[in-house]
């Protein structure tokens, strides 16, 4: 595959005011009562209420070297980010009462960004559930970790984007993150991005305390984790391709009647679509750019539309697994052609 045609790969209190009454007829009223801070008339945000529900089943994860993230429990595991742990066997945990575990890395997923932990939970810690369905963007949510070192740490957001497509330092992108403008600095790599219902519908992966961040799907993380879990690995699909973005110039190049699809630049030798996608072989120039030509554009994968490379890792990603053999529909020479494509299994990643 060529450089230019892969996808690379990232608490607040509530104040208390009171006031003192006034005087009336000359003599001095009794105050109203003050609430004490703390009290559950001040802890009846709603906010409040998903920390308060959520909290205990954080963790700080420690690395060696002073290094750290965040991590929740899940079905009796710590999950976290694989980036967090790296190639370590053990780390150290600490919840939400300050007791330190020692854990174990029991499997982890380049590709997804996931890791999973095995340690001693605290009977407090109860496990968080994963949503079914990505909600709607403008959905409220809490980023929950340990920003800096920072513990128990809460911000606050909306889901402010679906279906991104994440660079990340494997060949591959994560495919269908969830993008939310809820604060996600250093630190946070791991933890929940919760809902109001008190369910992770992100695991937070990439931001930098802007209004970007991105959090692996829960819908990725509903299919790998168990595997991991159950076999410690997890096969992601594979079609053995590199591929542009269709851009009016390719499309212009390529006599496509509409700009839209991915572009099949190179098909992998012996890959699993070797003998039914085909990529380019040769190329024109338009508007002073070089551009290929001869390859198909993918325009359709297993009923799903295929827009764009994001659309492609979402097919891929969560519908399709290794040995299945699905149709597809590509623009081959101008005209839309059906054909079936097999999905394999993607090559452990570089090291």
């Amino acid at each position: 595959m060529t450089n230019q045609t892969r996808r690379r790969f990232l608490a607040g209190a509530a104040g208390v005011a009171a006031g003192l009454a006034g005087c009336s007829s000359g003599r001095r009223s009794p105050p109203d009562p003050v609430t004490p801070w703390g009290a559950e008339s001040d802890r009846d945000s709603p906010y409040t209420a998903v920390y308060d529900a959520t909290i205990e089943s954080v963790a700080f994860v420690g690395t060696a070297g002073g290094g750290g993230g965040s991590g929740f429990v899940y079905d009796d595991y710590v999950v976290t980010n694989q980036h967090v742990v790296g190639d370590a066997d053990t780390v150290d945990v600490r919840f939400e009462r300050g007791e330190w575990r020692e854990a174990g890395v029991t499997a982890t997923d380049v590709y997804a960004d996931l890791a999973v932990l095995s340690t001693d939970i605290p009977d407090y810690a109860r496990p968080l559930s994963l949503v079914d369905s990505v909600p709607p963007v403008g959905t409220e949510v809490l980023a929950l970790g340990s920003p800096f070192g920072l513990e128990s740490s809460v911000s606050t957001g909306i889901i402010s984007g679906k279906n991104r497509s994440l660079s990340s330092p494997s060949e591959f992108a994560i495919p269908n993150t969830v993008q939310t403008d809820a604060g996600l600095d250093p630190g946070n790599s791991g933890g929940p991005l919760v809902t109001m219902d008190n369910e992770v519908t992100g695991i937070a992966v990439a931001g930098a305390g802007t209004s970007v961040g991105f959090a692996v799907s829960p819908l990725l993380a509903r299919r790998v984790l168990p595997e991991l879990i159950q076999t410690g690995t997890y096969s992601h699909p594979f079609l053995g391709i590199s591929l542009l973005p269709v851009m009016p110039a390719i499309a212009e190049a390529n006599d496509l009647p509409e700009t839209r699809g991915i572009y099949v630049v190179e098909v992998l030798d012996s890959g699993p679509a070797d003998q039914t996608l085909r990529g380019a072989d040769g190329e024109t120039t338009v508007d002073g750019r070089t551009v290929p030509t001869g390859g198909d554009t993918l325009v359709e994968l297993a009923g799903n539309a295929i827009d764009s490379d994001a659309d492609l890792g979402t097919t891929l990603a969560l519908e399709l697994s290794p040995g299945d053999r699905v149709d597809a529909t590509v623009i081959r020479d101008g005209e839309p052609t059906d054909i079936r494509v097999p999905i394999g299994s993607r090559p452990p990643p570089e090291q």
